[in-house]
């Protein structure tokens, strides 16, 4: 379907921009989350210049070029003693600054245990239906406060998705534990 004019819109200048302020903010240094990349990159350089200095690759299709199928299989007009050589082209340039490539391979070479978290709400939950139901899954899929009207398998994971993450679950625990404290210490 066609737009009409008031769809479409008028094109009009904005003069409330400063343009100018515009170009100077996207000309700003580029922001890079490494530190090592950070203290060897160079402005007065392009990108490519400064990743092939610090031994990185700007296009990877063209560091490792891919062969071309005329080159892997021979000429049908060519003899059939001749070969074709399909071995990539070498270059000689040499890296400058190679500690960055190093540290960049040892920060990849380490193993990084993510510590798995829940989030608040779903702690919540979990939480409020232990609290009201214990262990019995088929009341808590009842409970009017499932909101997600999760099944009672579905509840069951949750909870011991919580209670395998130690720092929620030792909360609640000495939670519960300081609760119990109180109401004895006022009977």
């Amino acid at each position: 379907m066609a737009k009409n004019k008031k769809q479409r819109g008028r094109k009009k200048f904005d003069y409330s921009k400063n343009r100018k302020r515009q170009w100077k903010k996207s000309k700003k240094k580029v922001k890079i989350g490494h530190r090592g990349v950070e203290a060897a990159w160079d402005d007065r350089k392009s990108v490519s210049q400064n990743l092939s200095d610090m031994g990185l690759s700007h296009n990877v299709n063209k560091t490792i070029p891919f062969p071309k199928t005329r080159d892997i299989m021979p000429n049908v007009y060519q003899d059939e003693g001749m070969e074709v050589d399909v071995s990539p082209p070498k270059k000689t340039k040499k890296a400058k600054k190679l500690h960055v490539m190093k540290q960049l391979e040892e920060e990849a070479s380490t193993l990084q245990e993510g510590t798995p978290r829940l989030s608040s709400e779903m702690v919540r939950y979990c939480t409020y239906m232990m609290d009201k139901y214990g262990e019995d899954y088929v009341a808590m899929a009842r409970d009017v406060k499932n909101y997600y009207q999760d099944t009672p398998k579905q509840i069951r994971r949750k909870i011991l998705r919580f209670k395998s993450i130690p720092e929620h679950y030792q909360e609640y625990l000495q939670q519960k534990e300081t609760a119990m404290t109180s109401l004895k210490g006022l009977s």
